[in-house]
């Protein structure tokens, strides 16, 4: 687990982001089961909702959910240009009304919101080393999990053979 600490501007930005990504239909699906999990944006989305407005939130995050959110802080990022240049409309469920509550200006002139696209930019780049090493941990437990179900396979194969070689040899 990782423990990001997100000034209030970041927590905001941060939250529009789950906002965006929840939004996306599957977004909290496992691709691998296809069942929903516990692993995706919605506990990160609850836990800074309440915390906005502090100086500082602080939020625990899996390396999974870390890659999440640097995937939605790109989202949002063309959500926003989207929104502005569609005066004010989004395809995504909550994201004008929430983009309205955090950044109040943005109902008046849907066009500001071309003025917030560097805070996730700017997030994304910062957060880029850390998303980069929870990518690669991902990658390695899902190489490391791969290696085992060939060991179980192999094991599984030799335990027949083994099996039919002692039924010969009676």
């Amino acid at each position: 687990m990782t423990l990001l600490q997100l000034r209030d501007e970041d927590a905001r930005v941060v939250y529009l982001a789950t906002v965006y990504h929840l939004g996306r239909p599957g977004s909290e699906i496992d691709p691998t089961t296809l069942q929903k999990h516990d692993l995706g944006l919605q506990s990160i989305h609850d836990v800074i909702l309440p915390e906005l407005g502090q100086a500082v939130v602080e939020v625990e995050v899996s390396a999974y959910q870390l890659t999440r959110i640097g995937e939605a802080l790109l989202g949002v990022t063309n959500e926003l240009k989207q929104y502005a240049i569609a005066g004010g409309r989004s395809a995504v469920p909550r994201f004008a009304d929430t983009l309205h509550w955090l950044y109040p200006d943005t109902k008046g002139d849907p066009g500001l919101a071309m003025d917030l696209l560097q805070h996730p930019v700017m997030l994304r780049n910062r957060m880029a080393a850390a998303i980069a090493d929870a990518r690669a941990a991902i990658e390695a437990a899902a190489q490391e999990a791969e290696a085992q179900r060939q060991a179980e396979r192999k094991g599984w194969w030799q335990r027949i053979t083994g099996a039919l070689g002692r039924g010969r040899q009676r």
